[in-house]
């Protein structure tokens, strides 16, 4: 496995690779990053799916100020 895929994948994992990652070929460790990341996108899409649908029990002329308390950056 190169240096630029161990660095794609502990990008990917957010921290040191696990003893038995060494083991995995570049296709393996391309494969095993693109993996997690479509994970993470689809958890991250699901959670914001979430918030909004919650945020639907809030009445309608307090969404958007309680969005902005909830979330101040976004």
């Amino acid at each position: 496995m190169s240096a630029e895929e161990l660095a794609l994948l502990r990008a990917e994992l957010g921290g040191p690779l696990p003893d038995g990652f060494a083991a995995l070929d570049g296709p393996q460790a391309l494969l095993l990053a693109g993996s997690l990341r479509r994970a993470r996108e689809r958890r991250a899409s699901g959670l914001d799916e979430a918030v909004e649908d919650a945020l639907t029990l809030v009445p309608a002329l307090t969404r958007e100020p309680v969005r902005r308390m909830l979330f101040p950056q976004g």
